[in-house]
C-alpha cells in the first residue's frame, strides 16, 4: 500500500470513514473491479445489503451460479473475520510504515484506541503480510548477527527451568539488516555456518557487501557461488568494533538492544 500522506492529519482527512477505505482497498486490490475472491470469477457481482455493524460498506454476492457467495475486499485477506475497523487497520500501516524507529504494540494500541492484545495481532498480521508477498531480496550493505533471546533461567517458573546455563536456556535469533533498508530476522537451531548460509543464500542479493563479526559460521561467504559477495569482518574478540567509519556491526546489534528492551518490535518466524 502506498500512502502519500505528509501528516498523520492529512491520512485522517482523506480516511475519514469506512465506506473510503473499502473504496481505497478496492482500488488496490482488484483496480476498482471486484472480483471473486472464492472463484476468481470477474464477472460482474451482484450488489447486496452490508451485514453488521457498517451499513454502507460496498458488499457484494458472486454472479457466478456455481459460486453464488457473498464477499466484501476484506473477504480473503488479512483483514478478513477481523472486527476491528478496516480504518484502524489502514492506520497502523500507516504508522509501522512511517515509524523509521520502529513502534511497540503498547504506543500502537494507545495511536489506535485498541488493547496491547488487539495492537500486538495487528502488527504481526501486516508483518506476516509483508514477509510473504514482498520477499524482496536484501541489497547493498548487509549487516549480519545472532543473538539469543529468553528469560533468565533464574526467573521462570520451576517447570519451565531448563538444565545448563547461558544460551542453552534461550532461542536463538539470526538477523539480516540492510541498511536504510530491511530487516529480516529468524529463529534458528543452531547458529553454524550450516544453518545460516542457506539463510543468507535465499535473502541476500548478487553482489551485496555483508559485515559479520568473526564468528565462524561467516567463513568464505565471499566464495558462494554465483553471488559474488564482498565479505568484510570486525574482530569484536581483539577489540575492533569500527573500521573505516563505515565497516562494523553497530546497526544491528543496536536493533537488538531495542528488541529485546521492548521498544521495537519485529516479525520472527
Amino acid at each position: 500500500m502506498d500512502f502519500a500522506f505528509k501528516t498523520l492529519q492529512e491520512f485522517n482527512d482523506h480516511f475519514r470513514d469506512e465506506k473510503t477505505c473499502y473504496a481505497f482497498l478496492e482500488q488496490q486490490w482488484w483496480n476498482g473491479i471486484p472480483v471473486c475472491p472464492h472463484c476468481g470469477s470477474a464477472k460482474t457481482p451482484y450488489k447486496v445489503k452490508a451485514r453488521g455493524r457498517f451499513t454502507d460498506i460496498p458488499s457484494y454476492r458472486c454472479s457466478d451460479r456455481d459460486c453464488d457467495l457473498p464477499f466484501t475486499v476484506r473477504t480473503g485477506s488479512i483483514f478478513e473475520g477481523s472486527k476491528v475497523e478496516l480504518r484502524k487497520w489502514l492506520q497502523a500501516a500507516y504508522e509501522l510504515s512511517t515509524a523509521k524507529k520502529g513502534i511497540s504494540s503498547v504506543e500502537l494500541g494507545v495511536r489506535l484506541g485498541v488493547s496491547q492484545k488487539t495492537a500486538w495481532f495487528i502488527n504481526h498480521r501486516l508483518r506476516a503480510m509483508l514477509v510473504d508477498t514482498a520477499p524482496a531480496m536484501l541489497t547493498g550493505t548487509v549487516e549480519l548477527d545472532e543473538t539469543y533471546v529468553g528469560g533468565k533461567n533464574k526467573n521462570k517458573h520451576a517447570d519451565k527451568k531448563l538444565p545448563g546455563t547461558g544460551t542453552a536456556n534461550k532461542v536463538a535469533v539470526f538477523g539480516l539488516l540492510e541498511r536504510d533498508g530491511n530487516i529480516k530476522t529468524h529463529m534458528v537451531d543452531a547458529t553454524d555456518g550450516k544453518t545460516l548460509k542457506p539463510i543468507i543464500i535465499d535473502a541476500i542479493g548478487k553482489g551485496a557487501t555483508i559485515i559479520t563479526d568473526t564468528h565462524g559460521a561467516y567463513k568464505e561467504l565471499n566464495l558462494t557461488p554465483d553471488r559474488e559477495y564482498t565479505h568484510q569482518t570486525v574482530n569484536h574478540i581483539s577489540g575492533e568494533y569500527v573500521r573505516d567509519v563505515v565497516m562494523h556491526t553497530n546497526t544491528i546489534e543496536g536493533f537488538w538492544s531495542l528488541l529485546k528492551r521492548g521498544i521495537v518490535g519485529t516479525f520472527i518466524r
